[in-house]
């Protein structure tokens, strides 16, 4: 099994204590460098090198997150505290709204596949026929259309909060309801973290999936202080 595939299986929840050690923050020869792990649920678990800060010290002391708790001449080593405690809580409550955010990446998804209308039955792994409501497989139009309607009801929760003050913890047995004969559990456990990204008061994140690229191709989402995710990207 090769690396990308040991990262796509990495899907369980945090290890014993990880959640406490979150991620270090640290200066190493004057560059900042990150150790630690990210766990965002079904979009993946990203670990050590696989999460970026791209900022140079400079320019992270403009950053809106820090102008406000800090003041001007701040230390490097006050400033870098700040950045761990800052980010820590945001990976504690991430945690704690995993579940939403579980869900609504999967309604981002679902969206991306009934634009596209991609032919997942063409995908052995993903498809299960036996659960297929309609006769005729070859036709991928048959799987999106009749619940259309139902998935656009769900739009608004697109890029609401995941902080807890949106209720979201129906969506994904919605979607699983909508597309019975889509094997969720396998496309989960073959979606591959690439990377983090740590920035002014958000994460970005990219992810893509285990068969070729055909439903996850480099996703990309923004979470913000709210934990909705903005500016996604598919394809």
């Amino acid at each position: 099994m090769t690396e990308r595939e040991n990262q796509a299986k990495s899907k369980g929840p945090l290890e014993k204590g990880q959640c406490k050690i979150g991620i270090k923050i640290f200066l190493d020869k004057g560059s900042i460098k990150v150790s630690g792990s990210i766990n965002l649920g079904y979009i993946g678990t990203f670990k050590d090198s696989q999460i970026e800060l791209d900022d140079k010290l400079k320019d992270i002391r403009e950053w809106d997150i820090v102008t406000e708790n800090l003041d001007g001449d701040c230390s490097d080593d006050e400033l870098i505290g700040f950045l761990n405690r800052y980010f820590n809580d945001l990976i504690e409550k991430i945690e704690k709204n995993i579940d939403n955010i579980n869900g609504t990446f999967l309604l981002y998804v679902l969206t991306d596949m009934d634009n596209s209308e991609i032919d997942f039955m063409a995908i052995d792994e993903l498809f299960i026929e036996d659960k297929l409501f309609y006769g005729n497989e070859e036709d991928i139009a048959e799987v999106y259309n009749p619940v259309r309607d139902g998935l656009n009801t769900l739009s608004a929760y697109l890029e609401a909060p995941n902080d807890g003050s949106v209720p979201k913890g129906h969506i994904e047995s919605v979607l699983r309801s909508f597309y019975p004969m889509f094997d969720f559990d396998c496309f989960l456990t073959n979606i591959i973290p690439e990377y983090i990204n740590l920035n002014d008061g958000e994460i970005s994140f990219q992810c893509s999936d285990n068969f070729d690229n055909a439903i996850l191709c480099g996703a990309y989402g923004v979470i913000d202080e709210e934990l909705s995710i903005q500016d996604w990207h598919n394809f």
